[in-house]
C-alpha cells in the first residue's frame, strides 16, 4: 500500500471515546442502523464500525463533549460522560428509555441522555414565585426532544417549556400566562 492511500486511509478514521475499534467515514450510509449517539436513523455521512454494527452520525461522531459538566438540571453534583449508562436507563428529563450517550451522575443514579443534555436553557430570573417556588430553567424544545405532558395543563409538550429541577416537573401553560 503506497503511503499516500495508507495517509489518506488514516484520515478516514477517528478513535472515537464511544468504541474500541477506529471508526471508518462512511459517505453514503446505506445500511439501516441507529445512531449508537442519538439514536436516530443513521442516513448520509456517518463514523462506523461494520465488524461490530457500531455506527454514528458524523455530526454526533465530531460533537466536542466534555468529560464532565456541571449541568443546571442537576446542580448537586458534576455529571460524567459516558457511551452508554452503567444501569438501565430512563433520561431524568424527558422520561424515554434510552441507551445512547449519557451524562450520569453515579451517586444519584441521575441520567440525562445526550439530546437532552444539549438542550438550551437558560434561568427564568423573572419568573413570578406565585406560579412556583423554585428556581425554574426555560428551555428550547426546537427538535421536540422532550414530550410528556404538562404538569399542570395536562397537554402534550410542543416547543418551549419550564423545567423545575426540584420538582422535576415541565410546564408549558404559564408561558400563556405570562404573554
Amino acid at each position: 500500500m503506497s503511503q499516500c492511500l495508507r495517509v489518506a486511509r488514516k484520515e478516514m478514521e477517528i478513535q472515537h471515546f464511544s468504541h474500541h475499534h477506529p471508526l471508518v467515514f462512511i459517505q453514503d450510509h446505506s445500511v439501516a442502523a441507529l445512531c449508537l449517539g442519538c439514536e436516530k436513523p443513521v442516513e448520509g455521512w456517518s463514523y462506523g464500525c461494520s465488524q461490530c454494527e457500531f455506527y454514528l452520525h458524523k455530526g454526533c461522531a465530531e460533537l466536542d463533549l466534555a468529560p464532565q459538566i456541571q449541568h443546571p438540571f442537576h446542580p448537586k453534583h458534576p455529571l460524567t460522560l459516558l457511551p452508554k449508562s452503567p444501569y438501565p436507563s430512563v433520561c431524568d428529563l424527558c422520561g424515554k428509555d434510552f441507551d445512547g450517550f449519557v451524562y450520569t451522575c453515579y451517586d444519584c443514579k441521575f441520567d440525562l441522555h445526550i439530546n437532552c443534555a444539549l438542550l438550551q436553557s437558560s434561568i427564568a430570573a423573572n419568573f413570578p414565585n406565585s406560579l412556583h417556588p423554585h428556581l425554574l430553567f426555560f428551555i428550547q424544545n426546537p427538535n421536540k426532544e422532550v414530550e410528556p405532558d404538562c404538569y399542570v395543563c395536562q397537554k402534550p409538550i410542543s416547543g418551549p417549556f419550564y423545567h423545575c429541577s426540584d420538582c422535576t416537573i415541565h410546564l408549558t401553560f404559564i408561558r400563556n400566562v405570562l404573554s
